[in-house]
């Protein structure tokens, strides 16, 4: 069973893990909040917190 310091796939904690899909929710919320749409960009905040409590993330952030 691993450490407190290596992540679940063997790597150490340190090294960032990149979600493609937590990336693009970011980007998108980014754009909404350029062009002041506040309703869609609180939708993808919605949308990146449900993807990150999914199975399909594969670097959930800690709460």
């Amino acid at each position: 069973m691993p450490g407190k310091n290596v992540a679940p796939g063997g790597e150490p904690a340190s090294v960032g893990v990149v979600c493609a899909s937590c990336e693009e929710f970011r980007q998108r919320e980014a754009e909404a909040d350029t062009e002041r749409d506040w309703s869609r960009a609180t939708d993808c905040r919605v949308l990146l917190r449900r993807h990150q409590d999914s199975a399909d993330c594969v670097a959930p952030e800690p709460r």
